[in-house]
């Protein structure tokens, strides 16, 4: 398998996710002309548009364009192969990062004992994993992931636990040929178990297929111990007045 076909992977696993998120929500989320879109205001922390052909060219940056003067309002989008540059048009980049690879038939690392990775399976369980993120990095300022998700076997929310509660967190969603890791949170981020526990527990969820998601800065090298590889960079792109 090339590069190619697996960062074609991981975006399409990534715009399954939003389709997740988005319709849970009742919110729009569509394909055109090689961009996954939604002119609904989009919740925290996703953007509205997803370009997905790594030969983005003079179709793709219309798109933008026509995007923009439909929404009249701040968004942000998501350059998956970062192949254009959106300066001219009144963007500017809000972060670089790299889609990352995690082969099938990489060992499991080795897990904690002293943790217990558990799968949200009720409502309460859902906000109490999304309590965690947001007190852990993401303070969204209304709940993004409501209960209905649960309901859809393609989405996983795992906490990790110990004597003093949730210490950790992570989600997964599996797609036909691979599983996404996002949203790790952790109360210690330097602990390098509680990595190693939530990636262990998405292998679980999804045996025997790689994982992909993206990341950047020092959360990268930490993947990247843990047996992930960078395949190619994105970029997301946010109006310049937001």
């Amino acid at each position: 398998m090339g590069v190619r076909r697996e960062a074609l992977l991981a975006a399409s696993n990534n715009v399954d996710w939003y389709n997740a998120v988005f319709r849970s929500l009742g919110l729009s989320g569509s394909i055109e002309n090689g961009v996954w879109t939604s002119r609904d205001e989009a919740p925290p922390y996703h953007s509205n548009a997803v370009i997905l052909s790594p030969d983005a060219g003079d179709a793709q940056w219309e798109f933008i364009r026509r995007l923009t003067r439909e929404l009249g309002r701040p968004f942000s989008f998501k350059d998956a192969f970062a192949t254009l540059d959106f300066a001219a048009d009144g963007f500017r980049p809000l972060f670089d990062a790299v889609w990352i690879w995690r082969d099938a038939d990489t060992p499991p690392p080795q897990q904690s004992s002293d943790v217990e990775w558990r799968r949200a399976t009720t409502p309460a369980e859902l906000a109490a994993w999304e309590a965690g993120l947001r007190a852990n990095g993401s303070p969204a300022g209304r709940h993004v992931f409501l209960p209905r998700l649960l309901d859809d076997a393609s989405m996983a929310f795992f906490t990790a636990r110990d004597r003093r509660g949730i210490v950790a967190g992570c989600a997964a969603n599996r797609s036909a040929e691979v599983v996404g890791f996002s949203n790790f949170f952790a109360a210690e981020p330097n602990d390098g178990g509680l990595l190693r526990g939530a990636v262990a527990a998405t292998i679980r969820f999804a045996p025997g297929v790689s994982i992909v998601g993206y990341e950047r800065g020092d959360a990268l090298t930490a993947m990247e111990r843990l047996g992930f590889r960078a395949i190619h960079p994105l970029r997301v792109w946010l109006t310049s007045n937001s």
